[in-house]
């Protein structure tokens, strides 16, 4: 078993009471000889295989690989249990309806996990024969989203598998684009020329097909990276490499990727400019990321909590984020009380913007974040006293601030401290400029009682 599955997953106490409601395991290692008696009975590609058997010993289904979180590899289990797609449900459509294109394609893709070239290839063909125009349906790739007929996944899945082998041979994928020349496939074979180019000496066809690729796609950022990796890897020519390096930094300034960031920082390296290579893969780029990851992390956690789902995940992320993030504002750290208040945490919240928060040095001197604080807690209705503490704070700062006296009226009225909230709300309309007159007028009338009613 993959050491990192074993960790993450069928260790994690999460998990046992669903894989002991729902499986009996076995797990066989290689190294062993049922281990390797199972793999030979089971014609089990690589390991982590894992292999759902039915009561009667026949296969279920079969998935390859893992690919963290756990949460990815429970979802799989949880699709089988529910007989979705599974390659039992697969082969019982087929049987039901010998002509049914997206069936078949879903038992070409199963073999094709499994490395079962030849099943894989005769379901392709089965799918060309039935449908060789590709109206049949369509298909939607998990991965890249990508939707094209069946027919036409097929026909690439098809190309790609001939062309793989000890002697590759290309011709099958060259014809392909030259027979579906406005696929949306195209990108994918083209891809698939570069996983063989990428590994092949500089000079010949390979510069011929990187310069081809390049053509083809000249702002798509995936295969920028990919020809500028292969420049990088050959050390030149840098004039292109530089140019290369430019494109995909105007592309991707949206949203940075890390691993693009790295191709064009080596980018730069080739020309000896080491400041641009700091500037696209340095300090300020990471220490960005992190920040950036940090507010999509406490947004993520924000999103779920709203809904009252997904409450351990989002906490665990709000969790993260409070990690990565331990020298944010006070803008960030409200944000994230208001999650653990939302999911019922208040100790939780206090323990990181509560009355310790309020001591620290930085803090006592600014008085707006004093108030802010103080008009965030009374918001909640919540650590009501420290809010009183804080926004008195403030006004011993700037004791003329109308704005000031109108939260401590507003803390006084949560506290139902009529007298007191009426008091501080005269202040404020006193310091009031002009302009806010008229509203804290509103807001006095309304602390007594005195406020016209609502016609």
């Amino acid at each position: 078993m993959c050491r990192l599955l074993g960790q993450q997953y069928f260790s994690n106490a999460r998990f046992q009471p669903f894989l002991d409601k729902n499986f009996v395991l076995f797990q066989a290692d290689n190294g062993e000889s049922i281990g390797a008696e199972i793999s030979r009975r089971f014609a089990v590609p690589g390991t982590p295989t894992t292999l759902v058997l039915g009561g009667d010993g026949a296969e279920v289904d079969w998935f390859v690989g893992y690919r963290p979180p756990a949460g990815n590899y429970q979802a799989q289990l949880e699709r089988i249990l529910k007989g979705r797609n599974t390659f039992k449900a697969l082969q019982s459509a087929v049987a039901a309806n010998p002509k049914s294109v997206s069936a078949i394609f879903g038992l070409a893709r199963k073999w094709s996990e499994r490395h079962d070239v030849a099943k894989a290839q005769e379901k392709y063909k089965e799918i060309i024969a039935l449908d060789p125009d590709g109206k049949a349906g369509f298909y939607t790739d998990g991965n890249d989203f990508v939707t094209a007929p069946y027919a036409e996944y097929a026909k690439l899945d098809l190309a790609i598998s001939i062309s793989q082998g000890p002697k590759p041979d290309l011709a099958p994928v060259r014809a392909f684009i030259a027979e579906n020349p406005q696929s949306l496939l195209v990108k994918k074979a083209f891809l698939f020329w570069a996983s063989y180019y990428g590994d092949q000496p500089s000079g010949g066809d390979a510069d011929k097909f990187f310069a081809e690729f390049e053509a083809r796609f000249p702002s798509d950022p995936e295969v920028l990276v990919s020809c500028l990796t292969r420049i990088v890897y050959d050390k030149g020519p840098v004039d292109k490499a530089v140019e290369l390096a430019g494109r995909l930094r105007a592309l991707t300034a949206f949203s940075p990727d890390p691993e693009i960031n790295l191709v064009i920082a080596q980018a730069y390296e080739l020309s000896g400019d080491k400041a641009k290579a700091a500037d696209a893969y340095g300090e300020i780029f990471v220490e960005t990321r992190v920040r950036s990851l940090a507010y999509s992390l406490l947004t993520y956690a924000k999103y779920w909590v709203d809904r009252k789902d997904n409450l351990e995940h989002a906490l665990a992320m709000a969790e993260a984020a409070l990690k990565l993030q331990t020298n944010e504002g006070p803008s960030f750290l409200r944000s994230a009380a208001g999650v653990y208040l939302k999911a019922g945490d208040e100790s939780k919240a206090l323990d990181f913007y509560g009355p310790a928060w309020l001591e620290n040095k930085a803090v006592a001197k600014n008085d707006q974040e004093m108030n802010s604080y103080a008009s965030f807690w009374m918001r909640q209705g919540k650590n009501l006293e420290s809010a009183l503490a804080a926004v008195r704070k403030a006004l011993e700062i700037r004791p003329e601030s109308y704005y000031y006296w109108s939260s401590l009226s507003d803390v006084y009225a949560r506290m139902n401290n009529k007298a007191e909230a009426v008091k501080a709300a005269e202040k404020a309309l006193d310091l009031a400029p002009v302009t806010e007159k008229a509203a804290m007028q509103k807001k006095l009338d309304v602390l007594k009682g005195t406020a016209p009613e609502k016609k």
